[in-house]
């Protein structure tokens, strides 16, 4: 691919949208942080139902598409074969949607819901501890997938059914649009937003588990944690994910994947072996039944009564992440997915996407809580006075081999970090480039400049600090993607329609 199928308006709009955001936050770091925070209780409070309602009513969806009469609908000609075998598959979109985010939330979400758990049940109560086991589940689950699973199909359809030469979120609206509806201006529009979202997104992402890979590394290697060495961290993760990013997807993503997958089976393999066995897949169980029982209450619960703040700060702010992650994660899935079904890829998605989550949930948040209930580690205590990174930390240092099991983690959530931005950078790489027919690939420079690019708001983010910060900004960037969705609802049904009745090799053709 040479420079004359760049689309430098798209290239420039994404330079200058980084430049706008970033230096007045990194000027005024207290100002941009309390206009993060405002903005998000804003949102949350007026349009947190609509965050709510919305993921269920796509869950559904998927639901009525994977069962019903669209279910062998091919992403692709009738003779498409695959490109990858089923297990890289599962492996890159999973690591591409859960990125080390997962192993941060896996370890203390419980330890927040256990302290002020929801529904007005009594603190630290063993109701408390059932709700705290199951609530991660739930968030990283059936709804958090249903979330990416979409915007994969939305975008696929077009992109390989009625063969749309552009990989974008516009291309989600095509049938809505109109022809050459990508280039013009509602196309532009649309595909802004995605780019707010996805650096908002990694931004978040990268924000939140960069001070737990230092905190790691500097019990490994005894020296002491600060923001030097956080950027640090982002610097050497840039450069492991510019070397992955210009290999490309055969020889540096999926290899990576494939890598991380097995690795991070193996520290959950050896944390269930070496730890209380028993209680973990007793709890394992018990969270799982309860999540399933409670699903639907969880879905649609609005707390209209205590206004605790619970579902705002915690379920709107997931599905808000979710969504924002959603087009690039659905872009980049798309790429991967040619030749499989509706039904293939929903169930692929789902299923594998939702037990690979629940796994660390349910082996390292269970282990952690297992420490604080039977008072063997002030796990709390940690998480409230020393921060999160730290109480991570503390809670692998109880396991035999401490320091093997530390360094195996840092290295599991390095690559995740990397597979996660190699991913971003090849979606925002193929939104900035003219045409991309299925198979071709963005020019490597243009790979490695957004795995660099990238990088410059989590490191804004972690200059102005917080937690709470770091988690406004996904919702802030979120809302105008929700909005988006209820298109792509409207575009792929309408296509769907129009090309129903006229089959060929199990997929619908006009």
């Amino acid at each position: 691919m040479d420079q004359n199928r760049i689309d430098w308006l798209s290239f420039g709009t994404v330079i200058t949208l980084i430049l706008v955001v970033c230096i007045p936050l990194a000027a005024s770091p207290e100002a941009g942080g309390k206009i993060i925070q405002d903005s998000y209780t804003f949102i949350a409070s007026r349009f947190g139902v609509f965050y709510l309602f919305g993921v269920l009513a796509m869950f559904g969806l998927l639901a009525w598409l994977a069962f019903g009469r669209y279910g062998n609908v091919k992403l692709g000609d009738a003779e498409s074969k695959p490109e990858f075998s089923t297990w890289s598959w599962i492996a890159m979109l999973f690591s591409a949607g859960v990125g080390a985010g997962l192993l941060y939330w896996a370890t203390i979400e419980w330890g927040y819901y256990y302290a002020s758990p929801p529904y007005g049940v009594a603190p630290k109560s063993a109701s408390a501890a059932e709700w705290a086991a199951s609530y991660g589940l739930f968030h990283w689950g059936l709804s958090a997938w249903a979330i990416y699973c979409f915007p994969t199909l939305a975008i696929a359809y077009p992109y390989y059914v009625k063969k749309v030469p552009y990989l974008r979120l516009s291309t989600a609206c095509h049938e809505l649009l109109g022809e050459k509806a990508e280039t013009g201006y509602r196309g532009r529009l649309i595909d802004f937003f995605f780019i707010v979202s996805l650096v908002g997104g990694t931004g978040t992402s990268l924000g939140l588990s960069t001070p737990m890979i230092s905190a790691a590394v500097a019990e490994l290697f005894s020296i002491e944690t600060g923001f030097g060495l956080d950027l640090t961290m982002v610097l050497f993760c840039v450069g492991m994910f510019a070397i992955s990013v210009y290999l490309g997807l055969e020889k540096g993503i999926k290899n990576l994947s494939n890598f991380n997958i097995i690795a991070a089976l193996l520290l959950l393999g050896f944390i269930l072996v070496v730890g209380p066995t028993i209680f973990l897949i007793k709890m394992s169980v018990d969270s799982l039944g309860f999540m399933v029982h409670n699903f639907f209450r969880m879905s649609t619960w609005t707390d209209p009564i205590q206004n605790s703040g619970f579902v705002e700060d915690w379920t709107v702010f997931y599905w808000a992440w979710w969504i924002a992650y959603g087009p690039f994660v659905g872009l980049f899935v798309t790429r991967i997915s040619m030749g499989r079904t509706f039904r293939q890829v929903i169930l692929g998605m789902l299923v594998f996407g939702s037990l690979g989550g629940w796994l660390f949930f349910m082996i390292l948040g269970n282990y952690s809580m297992y420490l604080e209930l039977h008072n063997l580690l002030p796990v709390l205590d940690i998480l409230h006075q020393q921060g999160a990174p730290r109480m991570i930390v503390s809670v692998l240092l109880t396991l035999p081999l401490k320091n093997l099991v530390l360094a195996l983690f840092c290295i599991v959530s390095l690559i995740f970090v990397a597979t996660t931005y190699d991913s971003a950078s090849y979606t925002i790489a193929s939104v900035a480039s003219y045409k991309l027919a299925p198979g071709d690939h963005p020019a490597r420079w243009h790979r490695v400049f957004w795995a660099l690019a990238l990088a410059v708001l989590p490191v804004t983010l972690m200059f102005i600090g917080g937690l709470q910060v770091i988690q406004s900004a996904v919702l802030v960037v979120s809302l105008p993607i929700l909005v988006i969705s209820v298109l792509m609802v409207i575009s792929l049904l309408k296509s769907l329609k129009s090309t129903e009745g006229n089959q060929e090799g199990g997929r619908l053709t006009r």
